[in-house]
C-alpha cells in the first residue's frame, strides 16, 4: 500500500512539472506626466546658481547618449532670486565645477551673501507659462571645533577620527556629515543626517571606526542645515532604499518647492565647514 501511494504521488507531481504554470500579464501603466526638477544651494561666497530638470519615469531609458543632456536640461525658464529687497536674476547659461563635479544651467555673477538670517525667494516662469516657487533662510555657520586622531591601541597600525562642534542648544539643529575618502568626487564613506536632539550637551561628536591607515586623505565635512532640507535628503534616501527593496513602501519626495509647474526638488541655503586631513603619527 505505501508503495502504491508513493507512485500515485509521485505521477502528481510529474503532472504538475510538465503544466506550464507561467501566464504573462500586461499591465497598463497611465502615462508619465514629467515634472520640473529644481536643485538650488546657496552657498555663501559663492554665485547664485539653480540646476533645472526634467524628471524620468521609473521604466523610461536612461542613459549617457549624445542627446542626454538635451533631454534632462530643462531650457528657456525665467528664474529670479530675491532678499533683502534686490531681486537676481538667473542667465540660462549652462556652468560646470570641478572638485566636486557640478553642473548648472542657471546662472549669476552676483555672489551669495553669508549673513544669518536673510531670507530669499524663488521664483521660476517655465517656459509653458506655470510657475516653481520657494523659500530659503540663511543659516548661521558653525565651525568644525576640532579633530582628533586616536590610534587603537591593540592594532597601532590602524586609526580613528573624532570631529567635534559646538551646538547652539537654545534651538533645534539640524546637520548632514559626510566624509569622503581620497577625494571629494568618491562615493561618501559617510552620509547621513542628525538632529542635535541626539545630543545632551553643547559638544557633538563625530567620529569614525579603525579603518584608518598612516598616510590616508580624509575630507572632513558638516553642513548646518534646515529642516526641510533634512526631510528632503531623507525622503530621497527611502526612495532610493525603496527602489532596490521589493519589500519597502514607496516614499514620495519631500520637496519644498510648490507651484502650478507641479515640481520636485529643494531650494535651501546650504552651510558649511570642510577640513582636509592627512593621518600621521
Amino acid at each position: 500500500m505505501k508503495s502504491l501511494r508513493s507512485i500515485i504521488f509521485f505521477a502528481a507531481l510529474a503532472t504538475l512539472a510538465a503544466c506550464n504554470l507561467e501566464k504573462e500579464v500586461d499591465i497598463e501603466l497611465p502615462e508619465y506626466d514629467r515634472q520640473p526638477v529644481v536643485e538650488c544651494y546657496l552657498e555663501p561666497g559663492k554665485p547664485f546658481r539653480l540646476l533645472l530638470t526634467s524628471s524620468y519615469s521609473f521604466f523610461d531609458p536612461f542613459g549617457l547618449d549624445s542627446n542626454f543632456l538635451e533631454k534632462t536640461l530643462l531650457q528657456g525658464a525665467t528664474v529670479t532670486i530675491a532678499y533683502d529687497g534686490q531681486t537676481v536674476t538667473l542667465q540660462n547659461i549652462p556652468t560646470f565645477e570641478s572638485d566636486p563635479f557640478k553642473i548648472y544651467n542657471y546662472t549669476s555673477p552676483t555672489i551669495v551673501p553669508a549673513t544669518p538670517g536673510i531670507e530669499y525667494t524663488l521664483n521660476i516662469t517655465l517656459p509653458d507659462g506655470k510657475t516653481v516657487t520657494g523659500t530659503s533662510t540663511m543659516l548661521p555657520f558653525v565651525p568644525i571645533d576640532s579633530i582628533r586622531v586616536e590610534w587603537n591601541p591593540e592594532q597601532d597600525t590602524l586609526a580613528r577620527m573624532l570631529t567635534y562642534i559646538t551646538d547652539d542648544q537654545t534651538q533645534e539643529n539640524f546637520y548632514r556629515r559626510l566624509l569622503n575618502y581620497s577625494s571629494l568626487d568618491s562615493v561618501p564613506d559617510q552620509d547621513f543626517l542628525v538632529s542635535d536632539r541626539i545630543s545632551t550637551t553643547e559638544l557633538i561628536a563625530f567620529g569614525t571606526g579603525y579603518e584608518l591607515t598612516e598616510g590616508d586623505t580624509v575630507f572632513n565635512a558638516i553642513f548646518h542645515i534646515s529642516r526641510d532640507y533634512y526631510n528632503y535628503i531623507e525622503s530621497v534616501q527611502l526612495a532610493v532604499f525603496g527602489n532596490i527593496n521589493p519589500f519597502a513602501q514607496p516614499s514620495p519626495i519631500k520637496s519644498n518647492v510648490s507651484g502650478t509647474g507641479n515640481p520636485l526638488g529643494i531650494f535651501t541655503c546650504l552651510v558649511y565647514d570642510r577640513d582636509t586631513t592627512i593621518i600621521m603619527r
